[in-house]
């Protein structure tokens, strides 16, 4: 008949009463249902309704016990897992939740069928893999070999990189030790390959700490293997040249894995740090004085200056000590070939044979044109002595020079006889100067004492002011011997201050008799008569001054502007120098 109710039974007719209540008053509700399961204690329906009351609640005690009972009843164990799914989804998040809480009220026995039955219900591999470390995280007594065997032999371990990461970064750290050495070495490489690419890929930024995680895969292996502590206890704050040193007296070990994994690892951590701080600069054969006492930082033969060198020099190291012998050269190879990500390649290898000197390998391909191409040939080409060739590159690169104007070097020249390199940035300023002291070497070397190449001595030293100062004193003393000085070109390319009031000086020198002929048509104007110190045409000198006046004026011009014409103008000339 219309209207009759369905006849429900008598379990299905208490849950639908505590439901009902439920809307209204819990305490009603829970009246019912402690009804229900007086009535009926080991029905399954009832027992799941009474925890979904409890959840639905936000009572977490209540739930844990309800849960646990279900549990415990081992009935209809099936419809069960979609809670225990929730359950382990809850637990896997870093967010705090109801069911995590509930989870933490359940005795561990229970808490442990949880997570087993999570682990065995998981089809997907990647699924059970995370549960497991998930499990395993809970109760790490239970060891965690299998999951290291299951993770490091899975299909898709070598192309998919979640399975690396839930290897190295979950799961290693939940090892103690491992029975198999060949498969823990195994893990070490995996471990270097894993951070190693993670760091040098700019779109992962979410782990914490990945190179003292990585020394502590390191640790675990030392540990079974009786290495040296001090190698895999590494810490942010461990001074890298006492490392360094340290590494270097394993040279000499029959067991070479030592030296092999620690090495590469602070190798790859060297040239991480290198790249990071290095940004947008290039190394670069810079220029010692002889006549400047040289730095005390110096070790060695060489000297590198600019942001990164310390971590350059640390690598550089580094990258000598894996090659020193043909056991320890061989087995790094091995191990390179194992790497994902090889950082060395992408400009260290160029940078340490510039380093060690092997120009012919530092030297870039004729036909790249590049400004980093240009500045590197200009470097190598002047140190090689092939003068013709590094002032081409200088024009090449004149008309690639980036926007960003930058600031002098001060490190660009240091003390000393030794070599000298140098991070120099790609910015305007250091790019000329650079250019600007290497064309003065070259005229230096040069041998022509003639007036135009001191001329162009004193145009090119304007940027770089004071640095040839020494240079500078040098041409003067020149002048006042010769008692003469010509260059027509002074007035459109000197603006520098300092310059002009020490060539005014000389100029109004008492005792001397200097002939400057450096205004424009200086010849034409004053009736073949020159500029002399103790001439007695008071209008030759009114002519000096006034020209000396317009000159300064103009000393707030851009001196970049006027070098990068001047070379290029005078480009003949210097070509045809060398």
């Amino acid at each position: 008949m219309p209207g009759v109710d369905t006849i429900l039974s008598d379990e299905d007719y208490i849950i639908e009463k505590a439901k009902d209540a439920q809307r209204y008053n819990i305490h009603s509700a829970k009246a019912w249902m402690l009804t229900a399961k007086t009535l009926f204690p080991a029905n399954f329906k009832i027992q799941f309704e009474a925890y979904l009351m409890e959840k639905q609640s936000g009572n977490v005690q209540e739930a844990a016990e309800c849960f646990s009972s279900l549990i415990k009843s081992r009935q209809n164990f099936s419809s069960l897992l979609p809670e225990i799914s929730a359950i382990a989804n809850a637990l896997r998040s870093s967010e705090g939740s109801f069911l995590s809480q509930m989870f933490d009220n359940i005795c561990p026995d229970i808490q442990l069928t949880i997570l087993k039955t999570s682990v065995e219900n998981s089809d997907d591999t990647m699924e059970h893999c995370r549960l497991l470390v998930l499990l395993l995280k809970k109760f790490p007594q239970l060891g965690v070999d299998s999951l290291v065997k299951t993770l490091i032999n899975a299909e898709k371990f070598f192309y998919d990189n979640r399975y690396a990461r839930l290897l190295v970064v979950e799961t290693l750290p939940l090892l103690s030790s491992l029975e198999s050495p060949r498969l823990l070495q195994r893990l070490v490489i995996k471990a270097i390959d894993f951070y190693n690419s993670y760091v040098n890929d700019e779109a992962e930024h979410d782990i914490t700490d990945p190179w003292q995680r990585l020394f502590g895969v390191l640790d675990l292996m030392g540990r079974q293997l009786g290495w040296d502590s001090f190698f895999v206890n590494y810490s942010n704050s461990l001074n890298k040249e006492q490392y360094f040193q340290k590494l270097l007296t394993l040279r000499n070990y029959d067991d070479c894995r030592q030296l092999l994994y620690c090495g590469t690892t602070f190798f790859l951590r060297a040239l991480y740090e290198q790249k990071s701080l290095k940004g947008n600069h290039i190394l670069v054969e810079a220029l010692s004085d002889p006549d400047t006492p040289p730095s005390k930082r110096r070790k060695g033969d060489v000297e590198v200056t600019g942001i990164s060198a310390h971590q350059f020099q640390t690598a550089a190291n580094c990258w000598e000590l894996l090659h020193s012998n043909e056991l320890i050269s061989r087995e790094f190879t091995k191990l390179a070939n194992q790497l994902q990500v090889r950082p060395w390649s992408d400009g260290f290898t160029e940078e340490f044979a510039l380093y060690r000197g092997n120009y012919e390998e530092a030297l870039p391909q004729s036909s790249i044109s590049t400004l980093t191409a240009s500045i590197v040939k200009v470097s190598i080409n002047y140190f090689q002595k092939k003068y013709a060739a590094c002032i081409e590159s200088i024009l090449a690169a004149l008309p690639q020079l980036p926007n960003v104007e930058g600031i002098l070097e001060p490190e660009l020249i240091v003390g000393g006889k030794h070599r000298h390199l140098h991070f120099l940035p790609l910015t305007k300023v250091a790019i000329m100067h650079y250019f600007c002291t290497i064309l003065i070497r070259i005229l230096l070397n040069s041998g022509n004492n003639t007036d135009l190449t001191y001329g162009h001595m004193l145009v090119l030293m304007q940027l770089g002011w004071p640095q040839e100062e020494a240079i500078f004193i040098h041409i003067l003393d020149m002048i006042r011997q010769k008692g003469v000085f010509h260059y027509h070109l002074f007035s459109s390319y000197i603006i520098h201050i300092d310059i002009l009031e020490e060539l005014s000086f000389i100029w109004n020198e008492q005792g001397n008799n200097i002939v400057l002929d450096i205004l424009p048509n200086s010849q034409q104007h004053l009736g073949q008569r020159r500029i002399g110190t103790r001439g007695a045409d008071k209008g030759v000198k009114e002519d000096f001054k006034q020209a000396m006046k317009a000159q300064v004026a103009r000393s707030n011009e851009s001196v970049l502007n006027i070098l990068t014409q001047f070379i290029t103008a005078e480009r003949t000339y210097f070509l045809q120098l060398v």
